[in-house]
């Protein structure tokens, strides 16, 4: 009875507490990218993960290097998940020359659901949808990282929720998965090792085709 009680007691302690449960990636992981628009190089991007109470906080962020860094381009995202590893938050700023800066905003919402606002040079707008199983681009990476059976996905987008299937691929001694549905792409190249390290990563929309290739990890 002791023995049931214990174990019971550090079961709540454990949940009580919001430790999360194991990962196949390291607390404090660092991976940098270096990042290529239509073949042209743009410069590193450093994408991190780091535990927060309750879940994860991931972060992009693009140090525009070159022709980018002279034509003003910019990209920083920040992803925050839950126990359950769905987006509780996500924001990501894309500032590109001539058009200026696209903010997206997401949050889940207290009374069930979730939403987004979009702000583009001029105008404003957003979505509501009663779905609370959301993923962005940098919490997918993730989520299929812990999770590589997911197909059916909900991602962040605009101007509405892109929801579709995911396509999983072998290539040689890599797996990949990818996601394309209305002007949106997002796909990752998974190494066959205990941490399923992405070492490819593509984002695509009207702007092109951003495509990541892994360079450092710690």
């Amino acid at each position: 009875m002791r023995l049931v009680f214990t174990a019971s007691l550090l079961l709540f302690a454990f949940l009580s507490l919001g430790l999360a449960q194991p990962v196949p990636w390291p607390s404090g992981e660092r991976l940098t990218y270096q990042l290529s628009w239509q073949g042209v190089n743009v410069g590193k991007f450093y994408l991190s993960a780091d535990p927060i109470e309750g879940g994860w906080k991931f972060r992009g962020r693009l140090e525009p290097q070159g022709v980018a860094a002279a034509a003003g381009y910019g990209l920083e995202a920040e992803s925050q998940v839950g126990p359950d590893f769905y987006a509780d938050t996500f924001w990501r700023n894309l500032t590109e020359p001539f058009k200026g800066t696209t903010r997206l905003s997401f949050a889940r919402v207290e009374d069930g659901g979730s939403s987004a606002k979009i702000t583009e040079p001029g105008k404003t707008y957003g979505w509501r949808t009663p779905i609370e199983q959301v993923l962005d681009e940098l919490s997918l990476i993730y989520y299929a990282r812990l999770r590589p059976e997911v197909r059916q996905v909900n991602l962040v987008d605009y101007p509405k929720l892109a929801q579709g299937s995911l396509e999983v691929a072998k290539n040689g001694d890599l797996s990949v998965y990818r996601f394309a549905r209305e002007g949106l792409l997002v796909e990752v190249w998974y190494r066959h090792d205990p941490r399923r390290t992405p070492v490819k990563i593509v984002f695509g929309r009207d702007f092109g085709r951003l495509e990541g290739n892994l360079v450092e990890s710690r």
